[in-house]
């Protein structure tokens, strides 16, 4: 056999020894990751509705209307 052959052997042999099944410690860390994520993505709805309101008050606030006592007419 030759020296790829035997390599290439090895390899397969490693390939199948491998485990298919995902360590403890991986698993609770992708479990962690996920549940920071969730977190990550509430804030960012949390901080989207916070910039939507402000860009409504600034939009009503900069809108030609009525003056009112804290805004000079136009």
């Amino acid at each position: 056999m030759s020296k790829l052959g035997v390599v290439s052997a090895a390899r397969r042999r490693q390939a199948r020894r491998r485990p298919t099944v995902v360590p403890d410690a991986i698993e609770g860390q992708i479990v962690e990751i996920c549940r920071d994520l969730e977190v990550q993505v509430k804030r960012m709805r949390q901080l989207q509705e916070q910039a939507d309101e402000l860009r409504a008050g600034i939009g009503a606030w900069t809108s030609p209307s009525d003056p009112t006592p804290d805004r000079e007419p136009r």
